[in-house]
């Protein structure tokens, strides 16, 4: 076959300014693979560390290699491998391909396993994208928790993964309270959610739980306001053993986690969507040869819910 297509990436790390695009050649499709034609991609925090040098996917590029990026996949089958199964050319498909370790959804065009796909409505909007490795990392890190462990403090609460938590929490049962700075964009999404500000939280010792979507010096001194014996799980992966140790001095107990494909939850996730139970959130989106753009705009830090990138 002769087909090409672009992805986007990077050959050397940086700045938003280092994103590159490349024509690429259609790969040759193992048997368990597919190949699909990308209508969305999302942006997530890991995609920015990684194009800035951060992290284990960062650390094992060779040099002067293209490392294509994006882990959020919506789009529809063109090819299939000879063993492929519950998929078929022309199915709408939704899925977190390639993490951790092969990223390349910033594309026209993208390879994936059948194991990460779940077949989807043709009809749904392409923010859809932004569901797949937020909404899995919302719901893995509630599974770590406990419904009856006491009031659930989540910081971060307007980001891709917090604002899906929030709902994901609410539907599971917790008594939730979102913490943040943001308290108006907050209101302004509409979630039927306690919001507290940081100054808020600080001012008495809480007891609870903690789901941690920042890391570092703010989850730790949340943590020391929290009693002893309080429940967390930090998501950041960079700061992840400082808040463990810290964790542990202050009598807190918990754990890191690393999101997983898993298409079953995927499914749970994508029929709360359709069936309107879960709301995706999009502040903005873009076209892929704006991809530099997109970074710049997350780390303005100004976004709230998810940025959408339209093949």
């Amino acid at each position: 076959m002769n087909k090409k297509y672009t992805q986007a990436g990077v050959v050397h790390f940086g700045t938003a300014d280092a994103l590159q695009t490349q024509i690429m050649p259609m790969p040759s499709l193992e048997p368990e693979q597919v190949f699909i034609r990308v209508i969305s991609s999302s942006v997530n925090p890991i995609d920015v560390k990684t194009r800035a040098g951060l992290g284990y996917v960062a650390q094992s590029k060779a040099q002067d290699a293209f490392l294509p990026l994006g882990y959020d996949l919506y789009g529809v089958v063109e090819e299939t491998g000879e063993q492929v199964k519950g998929v078929k050319v022309g199915d709408t498909v939704l899925g977190m391909a390639g993490f951790p370790t092969k990223p390349g959804c910033y594309a026209s065009h993208v390879t994936a396993h059948h194991n990460e796909l779940i077949v989807v409505d043709a009809k749904v909007s392409e923010r859809l994208a932004g569901l797949s490795l937020a909404g899995l990392t919302a719901l893995q890190a509630l599974d770590k928790l406990d419904v009856d462990g006491g009031t659930l403090f989540i910081n971060a609460p307007t980001g891709g993964v917090g604002h899906l938590a929030l709902q994901l929490a609410l539907r599971k049962g917790f008594d939730v309270v979102a913490v943040t700075s943001r308290k108006a964009i907050m209101k302004a999404m509409n979630f039927d959610v306690p919001v507290m500000s940081y100054d808020e939280f600080f001012m008495q010792v809480r007891a609870g739980q903690l789901l941690d979507l920042v890391g570092g010096k703010l989850a730790c001194t949340m943590l020391s306001n929290m009693k002893s014996g309080a429940a967390f799980v930090t998501v950041p992966s960079i700061t992840k053993d400082e808040v463990i140790a810290h964790a542990a001095s202050c009598g807190a107990h918990g754990e890191s986690m690393l999101v997983q494909a898993n298409p079953n939850q995927l499914d749970e996730l994508y029929q709360a969507v359709a069936t309107q139970q879960l709301r995706i959130v999009v502040s903005k989106k873009f076209k892929l040869d704006e991809i530099a753009l997109a970074h710049k705009f997350i780390e303005q830090g100004e976004h709230f819910g998810k940025v959408i990138i339209v093949a």
